[in-house]
Protein backbone atom coordinates (compact mmCIF):
# COMPACT_ATOMS: atom_id res chain seq x y z
CA UNK A 1 0.00 0.00 0.00
CA UNK A 2 1.60 3.44 -0.93
CA UNK A 3 0.40 7.17 -0.99
CA UNK A 4 1.33 9.63 -4.58
CA UNK A 5 0.77 12.77 -4.89
CA UNK A 6 -0.68 13.61 -7.89
CA UNK A 7 0.99 15.49 -10.54
CA UNK A 8 0.09 14.31 -14.13
CA UNK A 9 -3.28 14.92 -15.67
CA UNK A 10 -3.99 11.49 -16.64
CA UNK A 11 -3.55 11.00 -12.49
CA UNK A 12 -5.89 13.91 -12.02
CA UNK A 13 -8.44 12.59 -14.15
CA UNK A 14 -8.17 9.24 -12.07
CA UNK A 15 -9.06 10.76 -9.14
CA UNK A 16 -11.75 12.70 -10.86
CA UNK A 17 -13.37 9.66 -12.19
CA UNK A 18 -13.00 8.01 -8.40
CA UNK A 19 -14.73 11.40 -6.78
CA UNK A 20 -17.32 11.14 -9.15
CA UNK A 21 -18.10 7.16 -7.74
CA UNK A 22 -19.13 9.09 -4.51
CA UNK A 23 -21.25 12.30 -6.06
CA UNK A 24 -17.95 14.46 -5.40
CA UNK A 25 -16.04 17.15 -7.94
CA UNK A 26 -12.61 17.86 -7.82
CA UNK A 27 -12.33 21.50 -7.29
CA UNK A 28 -10.52 24.47 -9.42
CA UNK A 29 -8.75 25.75 -6.38
CA UNK A 30 -7.18 22.32 -5.28
CA UNK A 31 -3.49 22.73 -5.03
CA UNK A 32 -2.45 19.37 -3.83
CA UNK A 33 -3.77 15.94 -4.15
CA UNK A 34 -2.61 12.62 -2.18
CA UNK A 35 -3.67 9.08 -3.44
CA UNK A 36 -3.94 5.86 -1.62
CA UNK A 37 -2.98 2.69 -3.54
CA UNK A 38 -3.42 -0.75 -3.01
CA UNK A 39 -1.94 -2.90 -5.01
CA UNK A 40 -1.73 -0.30 -7.92
CA UNK A 41 -5.61 0.14 -7.53
CA UNK A 42 -6.64 3.58 -6.12
CA UNK A 43 -8.84 3.11 -2.80
CA UNK A 44 -8.60 6.83 -0.96
CA UNK A 45 -7.79 10.13 -2.31
CA UNK A 46 -7.30 13.38 -0.01
CA UNK A 47 -6.76 17.11 -1.25
CA UNK A 48 -5.85 20.60 -0.03
CA UNK A 49 -6.52 24.47 -1.42
CA UNK A 50 -4.14 26.48 0.55
CA UNK A 51 -5.19 25.08 4.34
CA UNK A 52 -8.37 23.94 3.52
CA UNK A 53 -8.74 20.14 3.39
CA UNK A 54 -11.51 18.97 0.13
CA UNK A 55 -12.46 16.18 -1.65
CA UNK A 56 -11.59 13.13 0.49
CA UNK A 57 -12.97 9.87 -0.33
CA UNK A 58 -12.84 6.31 0.82
CA UNK A 59 -13.54 3.15 -1.18
CA UNK A 60 -16.47 1.62 1.50
CA UNK A 61 -14.46 -1.33 2.11
CA UNK A 62 -11.57 0.19 3.28
CA UNK A 63 -13.33 3.21 5.78
CA UNK A 64 -13.15 1.18 8.65
CA UNK A 65 -9.12 0.05 8.85
CA UNK A 66 -7.59 3.65 9.58
CA UNK A 67 -6.53 4.33 5.72
CA UNK A 68 -8.04 7.54 5.77
CA UNK A 69 -6.08 8.07 9.01
CA UNK A 70 -2.65 7.26 7.31
CA UNK A 71 -3.90 9.73 3.89
CA UNK A 72 -4.85 12.49 6.09
CA UNK A 73 -1.66 12.33 8.12
CA UNK A 74 -0.10 12.46 4.60
CA UNK A 75 -1.43 15.22 3.73
CA UNK A 76 -1.13 17.21 6.89
CA UNK A 77 2.96 16.54 7.04
CA UNK A 78 3.03 17.72 2.55
CA UNK A 79 1.05 20.91 3.96
CA UNK A 80 4.07 21.52 6.30
CA UNK A 81 6.62 21.12 4.44
CA UNK A 82 5.08 24.02 2.60
CA UNK A 83 4.55 26.10 5.19
CA UNK A 84 0.90 25.56 6.15
CA UNK A 85 0.60 24.67 9.57
CA UNK A 86 -3.38 25.75 10.27
CA UNK A 87 -5.32 24.08 8.62
CA UNK A 88 -9.35 23.67 8.18
CA UNK A 89 -11.88 21.01 7.59
CA UNK A 90 -15.07 20.47 6.21
CA UNK A 91 -16.51 16.74 7.11
CA UNK A 92 -19.84 14.85 7.80
CA UNK A 93 -20.47 13.31 10.71
CA UNK A 94 -19.54 10.21 9.78
CA UNK A 95 -15.96 10.78 9.51
CA UNK A 96 -15.96 13.03 12.55
CA UNK A 97 -13.80 10.83 14.71
CA UNK A 98 -11.52 10.16 12.19
CA UNK A 99 -10.94 14.02 11.89
CA UNK A 100 -10.62 14.45 15.55
CA UNK A 101 -8.01 11.76 16.03
CA UNK A 102 -5.69 13.95 13.41
CA UNK A 103 -6.12 16.58 15.93
CA UNK A 104 -8.87 18.55 14.98
CA UNK A 105 -11.88 20.04 16.75
CA UNK A 106 -15.30 21.44 15.68
CA UNK A 107 -15.41 24.97 15.20
CA UNK A 108 -18.87 24.80 14.46
CA UNK A 109 -21.43 22.10 13.30
CA UNK A 110 -24.87 22.05 10.96
CA UNK A 111 -26.86 18.76 10.46
CA UNK A 112 -24.71 18.23 7.26
CA UNK A 113 -21.60 19.67 8.32
CA UNK A 114 -18.63 20.18 10.69
CA UNK A 115 -16.39 22.98 10.08
CA UNK A 116 -12.88 22.07 11.91
CA UNK A 117 -9.56 23.43 12.71
CA UNK A 118 -5.61 22.02 13.66
CA UNK A 119 -3.11 23.70 15.37
CA UNK A 120 -5.32 26.87 16.06
CA UNK A 121 -7.67 28.15 18.37
CA UNK A 122 -10.64 29.86 17.62
CA UNK A 123 -11.21 31.36 21.18
CA UNK A 124 -7.55 31.94 21.80
CA UNK A 125 -7.14 34.17 18.58
CA UNK A 126 -10.57 36.18 19.04
CA UNK A 127 -9.63 37.14 22.93
CA UNK A 128 -5.95 37.51 21.60
CA UNK A 129 -7.37 39.76 19.29
CA UNK A 130 -9.60 41.82 21.80
CA UNK A 131 -6.98 42.25 24.16
CA UNK A 132 -4.53 43.57 21.27
CA UNK A 133 -6.75 46.78 20.21
CA UNK A 134 -7.92 46.77 24.29
CA UNK A 135 -11.19 45.82 23.63
CA UNK A 136 -13.83 46.33 26.88
CA UNK A 137 -16.37 43.76 27.90
CA UNK A 138 -19.05 46.77 26.79
CA UNK A 139 -21.98 46.15 24.12
CA UNK A 140 -20.55 46.59 20.69
CA UNK A 141 -22.15 46.89 17.31
CA UNK A 142 -20.63 45.16 13.85
CA UNK A 143 -20.19 45.35 10.36
CA UNK A 144 -18.24 42.38 8.28
CA UNK A 145 -16.95 43.83 5.37
CA UNK A 146 -14.72 42.37 2.39
CA UNK A 147 -14.03 45.95 0.57
CA UNK A 148 -13.06 45.19 -2.98
CA UNK A 149 -12.46 48.10 -2.96
CA UNK A 150 -13.72 50.63 0.04
CA UNK A 151 -16.76 52.49 -1.44
CA UNK A 152 -18.97 55.23 -0.15
CA UNK A 153 -21.26 52.86 0.27
CA UNK A 154 -19.57 51.14 2.55
CA UNK A 155 -18.49 53.94 4.56
CA UNK A 156 -22.86 54.88 4.37
CA UNK A 157 -23.72 51.26 5.74
CA UNK A 158 -20.77 51.86 8.89
CA UNK A 159 -21.53 55.44 9.37
CA UNK A 160 -25.52 53.96 9.77
CA UNK A 161 -23.99 51.48 12.43
CA UNK A 162 -22.12 53.38 14.66
CA UNK A 163 -25.33 55.84 15.18
CA UNK A 164 -26.60 53.28 17.51
CA UNK A 165 -23.37 52.16 19.60
CA UNK A 166 -20.56 53.02 21.69
CA UNK A 167 -18.19 51.06 19.97
CA UNK A 168 -18.61 49.84 16.49
CA UNK A 169 -16.17 46.86 15.21
CA UNK A 170 -15.88 46.92 11.66
CA UNK A 171 -14.36 43.47 10.78
CA UNK A 172 -12.25 43.03 7.65
CA UNK A 173 -11.86 39.86 5.81
CA UNK A 174 -8.31 39.03 5.73
CA UNK A 175 -8.46 36.44 3.04
CA UNK A 176 -6.73 37.34 -0.15
CA UNK A 177 -8.81 35.52 -2.75
CA UNK A 178 -9.90 39.28 -4.17
CA UNK A 179 -7.90 41.67 -6.60
CA UNK A 180 -7.58 44.36 -3.66
CA UNK A 181 -4.57 42.38 -1.32
CA UNK A 182 -6.01 42.45 2.42
CA UNK A 183 -3.04 44.34 3.15
CA UNK A 184 -3.69 47.36 1.46
CA UNK A 185 -7.81 47.15 1.72
CA UNK A 186 -7.29 46.99 5.38
CA UNK A 187 -4.97 50.06 4.87
CA UNK A 188 -7.20 51.73 3.15
CA UNK A 189 -10.11 51.40 5.61
CA UNK A 190 -8.07 52.78 8.65
CA UNK A 191 -7.28 55.64 6.22
CA UNK A 192 -11.19 56.42 5.67
CA UNK A 193 -12.01 55.90 9.25
CA UNK A 194 -9.33 57.12 11.31
CA UNK A 195 -11.51 60.16 12.41
CA UNK A 196 -14.42 57.84 13.29
CA UNK A 197 -13.10 58.22 17.52
CA UNK A 198 -15.84 54.98 18.07
CA UNK A 199 -14.88 52.66 15.41
CA UNK A 200 -12.12 50.10 15.78
CA UNK A 201 -11.30 48.26 12.56
CA UNK A 202 -10.33 44.84 12.83
CA UNK A 203 -9.46 41.78 10.84
CA UNK A 204 -11.84 38.60 10.77
CA UNK A 205 -8.20 36.52 10.65
CA UNK A 206 -8.82 32.97 9.20
CA UNK A 207 -12.32 31.72 10.26
CA UNK A 208 -15.01 34.42 7.98
CA UNK A 209 -13.70 32.42 4.82
CA UNK A 210 -15.39 33.17 1.36
CA UNK A 211 -17.89 31.35 -0.35
CA UNK A 212 -14.47 30.93 -2.91
CA UNK A 213 -13.22 28.27 -0.20
CA UNK A 214 -16.33 26.39 0.42
CA UNK A 215 -16.10 22.49 -0.73
CA UNK A 216 -18.59 22.60 -3.22
CA UNK A 217 -18.62 19.02 -3.50
CA UNK A 218 -20.77 18.24 -0.83
CA UNK A 219 -23.95 19.32 -2.28
CA UNK A 220 -25.24 19.17 -5.58
CA UNK A 221 -27.13 22.12 -6.86
CA UNK A 222 -25.99 25.53 -5.78
CA UNK A 223 -28.70 26.64 -3.89
CA UNK A 224 -28.18 24.09 -1.69
CA UNK A 225 -24.19 25.32 -1.49
CA UNK A 226 -24.89 28.75 -0.80
CA UNK A 227 -27.11 27.76 2.02
CA UNK A 228 -24.91 25.73 3.70
CA UNK A 229 -21.64 27.80 3.44
CA UNK A 230 -24.07 31.03 4.86
CA UNK A 231 -24.89 28.55 7.73
CA UNK A 232 -21.16 27.77 8.64
CA UNK A 233 -19.91 31.55 8.12
CA UNK A 234 -23.14 32.80 10.68
CA UNK A 235 -22.78 30.11 13.05
CA UNK A 236 -18.77 30.69 13.72
CA UNK A 237 -19.66 34.53 13.74
CA UNK A 238 -22.66 34.34 16.57
CA UNK A 239 -20.81 31.25 18.32
CA UNK A 240 -17.42 33.05 18.44
CA UNK A 241 -17.31 36.52 17.42
CA UNK A 242 -20.31 37.55 19.17
CA UNK A 243 -19.77 36.29 22.14
CA UNK A 244 -15.92 37.23 22.60
CA UNK A 245 -16.84 40.72 21.57
CA UNK A 246 -20.02 41.11 23.47
CA UNK A 247 -21.29 42.23 20.28
CA UNK A 248 -25.07 42.78 20.19
CA UNK A 249 -25.54 43.96 16.62
CA UNK A 250 -24.87 43.02 13.63
CA UNK A 251 -25.27 45.46 10.42
CA UNK A 252 -25.68 44.65 6.28
CA UNK A 253 -26.10 46.52 3.67
CA UNK A 254 -29.68 45.22 1.78
CA UNK A 255 -28.37 43.08 -1.74
CA UNK A 256 -29.87 43.55 -4.93
CA UNK A 257 -27.41 42.15 -7.22
CA UNK A 258 -25.91 39.15 -5.55
CA UNK A 259 -27.35 35.35 -4.57
CA UNK A 260 -24.88 34.90 -2.12
CA UNK A 261 -25.35 37.91 -0.41
CA UNK A 262 -28.68 37.71 -0.23
CA UNK A 263 -28.75 34.36 1.13
CA UNK A 264 -26.35 35.09 3.24
CA UNK A 265 -28.78 38.24 4.51
CA UNK A 266 -31.88 35.57 4.90
CA UNK A 267 -29.53 32.88 7.07
CA UNK A 268 -28.29 35.73 9.37
CA UNK A 269 -32.36 36.88 9.75
CA UNK A 270 -32.57 33.61 10.96
CA UNK A 271 -30.37 33.32 13.41
CA UNK A 272 -29.82 36.89 14.37
CA UNK A 273 -33.25 37.84 14.76
CA UNK A 274 -33.50 41.83 16.03
CA UNK A 275 -29.63 42.01 16.15
CA UNK A 276 -29.48 41.34 12.19
CA UNK A 277 -30.42 45.31 10.64
CA UNK A 278 -29.97 45.75 7.39
CA UNK A 279 -30.06 49.31 5.70
CA UNK A 280 -30.59 50.66 2.33
CA UNK A 281 -27.86 51.13 -0.20
CA UNK A 282 -26.40 54.40 -0.79
CA UNK A 283 -27.11 55.39 -4.69
CA UNK A 284 -25.39 57.20 -7.26
CA UNK A 285 -27.69 58.61 -10.05
CA UNK A 286 -30.25 56.11 -8.52
CA UNK A 287 -28.10 53.06 -8.70
CA UNK A 288 -26.73 51.15 -5.70
CA UNK A 289 -23.05 51.41 -4.61
CA UNK A 290 -21.22 48.65 -4.65
CA UNK A 291 -17.54 47.22 -5.12
CA UNK A 292 -18.65 45.19 -8.17
CA UNK A 293 -20.16 48.45 -9.58
CA UNK A 294 -16.63 50.34 -8.77
CA UNK A 295 -14.68 47.46 -10.74
CA UNK A 296 -17.06 46.95 -13.93
CA UNK A 297 -17.14 50.69 -14.08
CA UNK A 298 -13.06 50.48 -13.39
CA UNK A 299 -13.06 47.76 -16.14
CA UNK A 300 -15.10 49.71 -18.93
CA UNK A 301 -14.72 53.29 -18.35
CA UNK A 302 -11.48 53.77 -16.32
CA UNK A 303 -10.28 55.37 -13.03
CA UNK A 304 -11.94 58.82 -13.45
CA UNK A 305 -15.55 56.94 -13.80
CA UNK A 306 -15.48 55.76 -10.20
CA UNK A 307 -14.69 59.05 -8.36
CA UNK A 308 -18.14 59.63 -7.29
CA UNK A 309 -18.44 55.98 -6.09
CA UNK A 310 -15.15 55.72 -3.53
CA UNK A 311 -13.90 57.92 -0.50
CA UNK A 312 -10.92 59.79 -0.95
CA UNK A 313 -8.32 57.12 0.93
CA UNK A 314 -9.78 54.48 -2.64
CA UNK A 315 -9.00 56.89 -5.11
CA UNK A 316 -5.89 57.72 -3.91
CA UNK A 317 -4.67 54.38 -3.64
CA UNK A 318 -6.32 53.20 -7.31
CA UNK A 319 -3.75 56.66 -8.32
CA UNK A 320 -0.73 54.98 -6.83
CA UNK A 321 1.77 52.49 -9.05
CA UNK A 322 -0.20 49.10 -7.27
CA UNK A 323 -3.72 51.00 -7.69
CA UNK A 324 -2.99 51.37 -11.39
CA UNK A 325 -1.92 47.41 -11.66
CA UNK A 326 -4.55 46.33 -10.02
CA UNK A 327 -7.28 48.48 -12.26
CA UNK A 328 -5.46 46.56 -15.56
CA UNK A 329 -6.18 43.34 -13.57
CA UNK A 330 -10.06 43.71 -13.23
CA UNK A 331 -9.62 44.80 -16.96
CA UNK A 332 -8.25 41.58 -17.83
CA UNK A 333 -10.76 39.66 -15.26
CA UNK A 334 -13.21 39.99 -12.73
CA UNK A 335 -13.03 37.81 -9.49
CA UNK A 336 -15.82 36.71 -7.81
CA UNK A 337 -15.54 38.82 -4.32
Amino acid sequence: MDIREVVLPEERKEIERFLRKFHLSYEDDIDVTLSLHENDTLIATASAADNIVKCVAVESEYQHKNHLGKLMSALIKTLNQKGIDHTFAYTRPEHLDIFKSLGFHPIVQTMNLTFLERNGNIKETLNSLKEKHNLKNDPKGSVVINANPLTKGHLHLIEEARKHHEILLVFVVSEDRSFFPFADRLAIIEEALKDKENVVVLPTGDYLVSFATFPKYFQKHEESIREEHALIDVLTFKQHYMKIFNITDRYVGKEPYSAMTDTYNETMKRYLRDGLHIIERKTHESNPISASTVRKLLRKNGLEAVRPYVPEATYQYLQSEKGQKIIEDIKTHDKRH
